[in-house]
Protein backbone atom coordinates (compact mmCIF):
# COMPACT_ATOMS: atom_id res chain seq x y z
CA UNK A 1 0.00 0.00 0.00
CA UNK A 2 2.65 2.46 0.86
CA UNK A 3 4.18 1.72 -2.77
CA UNK A 4 0.93 2.53 -4.48
CA UNK A 5 0.26 6.05 -2.65
CA UNK A 6 4.23 6.90 -3.15
CA UNK A 7 4.18 6.27 -6.92
CA UNK A 8 0.29 7.88 -6.78
CA UNK A 9 2.02 10.93 -4.95
CA UNK A 10 4.82 11.60 -7.79
CA UNK A 11 2.26 10.73 -10.40
CA UNK A 12 0.45 13.61 -8.63
CA UNK A 13 2.83 16.00 -8.67
CA UNK A 14 4.92 15.78 -11.67
CA UNK A 15 1.42 16.35 -12.94
CA UNK A 16 0.91 19.77 -11.15
CA UNK A 17 4.54 19.99 -11.95
CA UNK A 18 3.90 19.94 -15.75
CA UNK A 19 0.53 22.08 -15.78
CA UNK A 20 2.66 25.37 -14.10
CA UNK A 21 5.61 24.72 -17.12
CA UNK A 22 2.70 24.14 -19.77
CA UNK A 23 0.79 27.88 -18.73
CA UNK A 24 3.55 29.65 -18.30
CA UNK A 25 5.94 29.01 -21.17
CA UNK A 26 2.89 29.95 -24.28
CA UNK A 27 1.63 32.73 -22.21
CA UNK A 28 3.12 35.19 -24.49
CA UNK A 29 1.89 34.08 -27.75
CA UNK A 30 -2.21 33.86 -26.81
CA UNK A 31 -4.01 36.18 -28.97
CA UNK A 32 -6.07 39.28 -28.02
CA UNK A 33 -7.65 39.88 -31.33
CA UNK A 34 -11.06 38.55 -29.98
CA UNK A 35 -11.19 41.06 -27.04
CA UNK A 36 -13.84 44.08 -27.84
CA UNK A 37 -10.67 46.49 -27.76
CA UNK A 38 -8.16 45.22 -29.73
CA UNK A 39 -4.60 46.48 -29.23
CA UNK A 40 -3.02 48.22 -31.75
CA UNK A 41 -1.19 44.80 -33.03
CA UNK A 42 -4.46 43.84 -34.14
CA UNK A 43 -5.11 46.21 -37.16
CA UNK A 44 -2.00 45.25 -39.32
CA UNK A 45 0.62 46.26 -36.99
CA UNK A 46 0.59 49.53 -38.37
CA UNK A 47 -0.74 51.33 -34.78
CA UNK A 48 -3.85 53.58 -34.98
CA UNK A 49 -6.34 54.00 -38.36
CA UNK A 50 -4.95 56.26 -40.85
CA UNK A 51 -6.80 59.91 -40.87
CA UNK A 52 -9.65 59.24 -43.68
CA UNK A 53 -8.99 63.43 -44.84
CA UNK A 54 -11.51 66.12 -44.96
CA UNK A 55 -15.11 65.39 -45.25
CA UNK A 56 -17.93 67.36 -47.42
CA UNK A 57 -20.86 68.24 -45.50
CA UNK A 58 -24.06 68.71 -47.67
CA UNK A 59 -25.27 72.73 -47.73
CA UNK A 60 -28.38 73.60 -46.02
CA UNK A 61 -31.09 76.48 -46.62
CA UNK A 62 -34.57 76.71 -48.04
CA UNK A 63 -37.10 77.96 -51.03
CA UNK A 64 -39.61 80.20 -48.61
CA UNK A 65 -41.70 82.55 -51.07
CA UNK A 66 -42.69 83.47 -54.93
CA UNK A 67 -44.50 86.03 -56.04
CA UNK A 68 -45.45 86.52 -59.58
CA UNK A 69 -44.41 90.74 -60.62
CA UNK A 70 -45.74 90.97 -64.06
CA UNK A 71 -42.80 90.00 -66.09
CA UNK A 72 -40.90 88.15 -63.52
CA UNK A 73 -41.10 86.02 -60.06
CA UNK A 74 -39.85 87.33 -56.66
CA UNK A 75 -37.92 84.55 -54.97
CA UNK A 76 -36.53 84.56 -51.23
CA UNK A 77 -35.28 81.68 -48.94
CA UNK A 78 -31.65 80.95 -47.82
CA UNK A 79 -28.69 78.63 -48.02
CA UNK A 80 -25.80 78.24 -45.72
CA UNK A 81 -22.83 75.67 -46.00
CA UNK A 82 -20.50 74.70 -42.71
CA UNK A 83 -17.68 73.77 -45.16
CA UNK A 84 -17.29 77.71 -45.81
CA UNK A 85 -17.95 81.37 -44.10
CA UNK A 86 -18.75 82.94 -47.59
CA UNK A 87 -22.05 83.11 -48.90
CA UNK A 88 -23.12 80.41 -51.03
CA UNK A 89 -25.09 80.93 -55.23
CA UNK A 90 -27.85 79.71 -55.76
CA UNK A 91 -29.10 78.99 -59.28
CA UNK A 92 -32.79 79.64 -60.32
CA UNK A 93 -34.53 77.08 -63.13
CA UNK A 94 -37.80 78.11 -64.84
CA UNK A 95 -39.37 75.15 -66.93
CA UNK A 96 -36.25 73.30 -66.18
CA UNK A 97 -34.31 76.17 -67.80
CA UNK A 98 -31.61 78.01 -65.97
CA UNK A 99 -32.55 81.73 -65.63
CA UNK A 100 -30.47 83.44 -63.09
CA UNK A 101 -27.58 83.25 -60.10
CA UNK A 102 -28.32 85.02 -56.99
CA UNK A 103 -26.16 85.58 -54.12
CA UNK A 104 -27.26 84.07 -50.59
CA UNK A 105 -26.15 87.61 -48.71
CA UNK A 106 -28.83 89.19 -47.56
CA UNK A 107 -30.22 89.73 -43.70
CA UNK A 108 -32.09 86.52 -42.20
CA UNK A 109 -31.80 87.35 -38.59
CA UNK A 110 -34.55 84.20 -38.41
CA UNK A 111 -31.70 81.96 -39.90
CA UNK A 112 -29.32 83.25 -37.26
CA UNK A 113 -32.00 82.31 -34.56
CA UNK A 114 -32.28 78.65 -35.48
CA UNK A 115 -28.26 78.29 -36.58
CA UNK A 116 -26.21 80.85 -34.41
CA UNK A 117 -22.90 79.30 -36.48
CA UNK A 118 -24.40 80.39 -39.66
CA UNK A 119 -25.02 83.68 -39.13
CA UNK A 120 -27.49 86.40 -40.13
CA UNK A 121 -26.44 86.87 -43.80
CA UNK A 122 -27.44 84.25 -45.70
CA UNK A 123 -30.84 84.87 -47.34
CA UNK A 124 -30.99 85.70 -50.96
CA UNK A 125 -34.15 87.88 -51.76
CA UNK A 126 -34.83 88.68 -55.63
CA UNK A 127 -36.35 89.38 -58.78
CA UNK A 128 -36.01 86.52 -61.67
CA UNK A 129 -37.22 87.39 -64.80
CA UNK A 130 -40.49 84.77 -65.76
CA UNK A 131 -43.47 85.41 -68.00
CA UNK A 132 -47.58 84.81 -66.83
CA UNK A 133 -49.10 81.44 -67.34
CA UNK A 134 -48.08 78.18 -66.07
CA UNK A 135 -44.95 78.46 -64.82
CA UNK A 136 -42.35 76.19 -62.46
CA UNK A 137 -39.55 77.73 -60.49
CA UNK A 138 -36.97 75.67 -59.10
CA UNK A 139 -33.99 76.62 -56.64
CA UNK A 140 -31.12 75.40 -56.09
CA UNK A 141 -27.86 76.01 -53.81
CA UNK A 142 -24.52 75.41 -55.31
CA UNK A 143 -22.13 72.94 -52.86
CA UNK A 144 -19.04 73.89 -51.56
CA UNK A 145 -16.58 71.17 -50.39
CA UNK A 146 -13.45 72.01 -48.24
CA UNK A 147 -10.02 70.94 -50.11
CA UNK A 148 -9.22 67.47 -50.67
CA UNK A 149 -13.05 66.61 -49.98
CA UNK A 150 -14.89 64.00 -52.47
CA UNK A 151 -17.67 67.08 -53.52
CA UNK A 152 -21.22 66.38 -52.68
CA UNK A 153 -23.93 67.67 -55.66
CA UNK A 154 -25.75 70.70 -55.49
CA UNK A 155 -28.87 70.40 -53.61
CA UNK A 156 -32.70 71.41 -54.75
CA UNK A 157 -33.88 73.74 -52.22
CA UNK A 158 -37.71 73.02 -53.54
CA UNK A 159 -39.73 74.26 -56.17
CA UNK A 160 -43.10 76.55 -56.53
CA UNK A 161 -45.79 76.54 -59.72
CA UNK A 162 -47.79 79.52 -60.72
CA UNK A 163 -50.65 79.86 -63.05
CA UNK A 164 -50.90 83.58 -63.87
CA UNK A 165 -53.43 84.46 -67.34
CA UNK A 166 -52.18 87.95 -69.03
CA UNK A 167 -55.51 89.31 -67.76
CA UNK A 168 -58.06 88.55 -65.22
CA UNK A 169 -60.95 89.63 -62.45
CA UNK A 170 -63.05 90.97 -65.21
CA UNK A 171 -65.87 93.34 -64.05
CA UNK A 172 -68.40 95.72 -65.15
CA UNK A 173 -69.89 98.31 -63.23
CA UNK A 174 -72.29 100.74 -63.47
CA UNK A 175 -72.21 104.03 -61.33
CA UNK A 176 -72.98 108.03 -61.91
CA UNK A 177 -74.64 107.12 -65.66
CA UNK A 178 -71.18 105.53 -66.88
CA UNK A 179 -70.08 101.71 -67.33
CA UNK A 180 -66.93 101.05 -66.37
CA UNK A 181 -64.53 98.25 -67.05
CA UNK A 182 -61.86 96.66 -64.44
CA UNK A 183 -59.57 93.90 -64.74
CA UNK A 184 -55.98 92.86 -63.29
CA UNK A 185 -53.25 93.47 -65.65
CA UNK A 186 -50.83 91.13 -65.28
CA UNK A 187 -48.59 91.88 -68.00
CA UNK A 188 -45.80 94.28 -68.81
CA UNK A 189 -45.01 96.18 -71.90
CA UNK A 190 -48.58 95.45 -73.16
CA UNK A 191 -49.78 97.29 -76.51
CA UNK A 192 -52.88 97.87 -75.48
CA UNK A 193 -56.26 95.54 -74.50
CA UNK A 194 -58.51 94.29 -76.66
CA UNK A 195 -62.55 94.49 -75.37
CA UNK A 196 -64.60 92.73 -76.72
CA UNK A 197 -68.92 92.80 -75.76
CA UNK A 198 -70.97 89.89 -76.80
CA UNK A 199 -74.82 90.59 -76.97
CA UNK A 200 -77.96 89.97 -79.00
CA UNK A 201 -80.30 92.25 -80.21
CA UNK A 202 -84.48 90.83 -80.28
CA UNK A 203 -85.98 90.54 -83.80
CA UNK A 204 -89.63 90.04 -84.38
CA UNK A 205 -90.81 87.34 -86.90
CA UNK A 206 -93.15 89.20 -89.20
CA UNK A 207 -97.11 88.60 -89.08
CA UNK A 208 -95.84 87.05 -85.26
CA UNK A 209 -95.22 87.99 -81.83
CA UNK A 210 -92.53 85.76 -81.72
CA UNK A 211 -89.06 86.92 -81.32
CA UNK A 212 -85.59 85.54 -82.23
CA UNK A 213 -81.96 86.45 -81.34
CA UNK A 214 -79.37 87.94 -83.59
CA UNK A 215 -76.01 87.56 -82.37
CA UNK A 216 -73.89 90.64 -82.68
CA UNK A 217 -70.23 91.78 -80.84
CA UNK A 218 -68.49 94.88 -80.40
CA UNK A 219 -64.35 95.58 -80.38
CA UNK A 220 -62.32 98.10 -79.35
CA UNK A 221 -58.87 98.88 -77.93
CA UNK A 222 -57.81 100.40 -74.63
CA UNK A 223 -54.74 101.88 -74.34
CA UNK A 224 -51.58 100.09 -72.47
CA UNK A 225 -51.32 100.36 -68.75
CA UNK A 226 -47.93 101.29 -66.98
CA UNK A 227 -46.95 98.16 -65.13
CA UNK A 228 -49.61 95.85 -63.29
CA UNK A 229 -51.94 96.00 -61.04
CA UNK A 230 -55.61 96.74 -61.16
CA UNK A 231 -56.86 98.73 -64.05
CA UNK A 232 -60.20 100.40 -64.07
CA UNK A 233 -61.19 102.44 -67.05
CA UNK A 234 -64.53 103.72 -68.49
CA UNK A 235 -66.25 102.00 -71.15
CA UNK A 236 -66.24 104.56 -74.12
CA UNK A 237 -69.62 102.66 -75.65
CA UNK A 238 -71.26 101.72 -72.39
CA UNK A 239 -72.67 98.41 -72.25
CA UNK A 240 -74.58 96.81 -74.79
CA UNK A 241 -77.97 95.85 -74.05
CA UNK A 242 -78.35 91.86 -73.79
CA UNK A 243 -74.93 90.92 -73.28
CA UNK A 244 -74.05 87.74 -72.83
CA UNK A 245 -70.11 88.00 -72.14
CA UNK A 246 -67.30 90.07 -72.07
CA UNK A 247 -63.68 89.62 -73.42
CA UNK A 248 -60.50 91.73 -72.02
CA UNK A 249 -57.53 90.39 -74.30
CA UNK A 250 -53.53 91.61 -73.92
CA UNK A 251 -52.85 91.18 -77.56
CA UNK A 252 -49.33 89.30 -78.56
CA UNK A 253 -49.43 87.86 -74.88
CA UNK A 254 -50.94 84.58 -75.77
CA UNK A 255 -54.04 84.71 -72.95
CA UNK A 256 -57.37 86.04 -72.35
CA UNK A 257 -59.56 86.25 -69.86
CA UNK A 258 -63.80 86.41 -70.18
CA UNK A 259 -66.83 87.12 -67.96
CA UNK A 260 -69.93 85.72 -68.45
CA UNK A 261 -72.20 88.52 -68.31
CA UNK A 262 -76.24 88.02 -67.33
Amino acid sequence: MRKIFARTGVAVLLALTGAVAASGAPAHAASLCDRPEPPPSCNGGGGEDPDPGPVDTAPRGAFDTMTFVGNGVHVTGWAADIDTGGPLLVDIYVDGAFTRTLTANTYRPDVAAVYPYFGAYRGYDAFVPSGHGAHTVCAWVINVAPAGATPLPNRQLGCKSYDVPAVANIKSSYANGQWTIAFDDNVVGETGFQVRWDYYVLSTIPGTHQQWPSYRYLTYTLPAHAGTGRVSVPAPYGRPANTTKLTVTAPGSGSASTTDVY
